[in-house]
């Protein structure tokens, strides 16, 4: 299974991870709250600062991958979104997401009061 570590405490984060689920094939993803999940993010060397800075993921071969090639490795296992998973790979267009994707974590991380006592 793929692990997915999410902020559950977000919005924003809660409503697409939980869409995310909603949709994707059963048993392919274990969703994972970053809150409540603290020994395997150890685990994994991730922080909990990292956690919440952006979205992890952890592939069948233990594989980390962190904001946009984590949505980009969930993206890839749900019908309907594998395009975007391509489009988010073509190397003129990564670099940007990936700057775009940057940007908008550091945004809702200082945004949020809770990511500040961490």
């Amino acid at each position: 299974m793929i692990k997915i570590f999410f902020d559950d405490a977000c919005s924003l984060c809660q409503r697409e991870i939980h869409y995310y689920k909603s949709i994707s094939p059963k048993k392919k993803f274990q969703w994972l709250n970053i809150h409540e999940n603290n020994a395997l993010l150890k685990r994994f060397n991730i922080s909990q600062n990292e956690a919440l800075l952006s979205l992890h993921a952890i592939d069948e071969k233990q594989r980390i991958y962190k904001g946009m090639d984590a949505f980009s490795l969930i993206w890839r296992e749900l019908k309907g979104w594998r395009w975007l998973s391509i489009l988010v790979n073509i190397p003129l267009i990564s670099p940007l997401c990936k700057i775009l994707y940057k940007l908008f974590a550091y945004w809702r991380f200082n945004k949020l009061n809770y990511c500040k006592v961490h």
